[in-house]
């Protein structure tokens, strides 16, 4: 299996958006929710940087339950 890298912020969107997750608000960071099972939001955020480094990935995938495999 190949490991996590730095992804651009568009990709990173693009995953999020394609998986159902809207935007929320924008300031220092772009906060996306969806709802979830049972009534429960499921909330995450992406910096506003460039590229997004594997330790803010590795907590995307955490936040969201999404399979690490969506982010290579």
């Amino acid at each position: 299996m190949p490991k996590l890298r730095q992804l651009s912020q568009s990709k990173v969107i693009k995953i999020l958006e394609s998986n159902g997750f809207q935007q929320a608000r924008s300031g220092k960071h772009i906060t996306f929710k969806k709802s979830g099972l049972h009534g429960k939001t499921l909330t995450t955020w992406v910096p506003h940087h460039k590229d997004v480094t594997v330790f803010v990935i590795k907590y995307i995938i955490k936040q969201t339950g999404k399979p690490k495999e969506e982010f290579f």
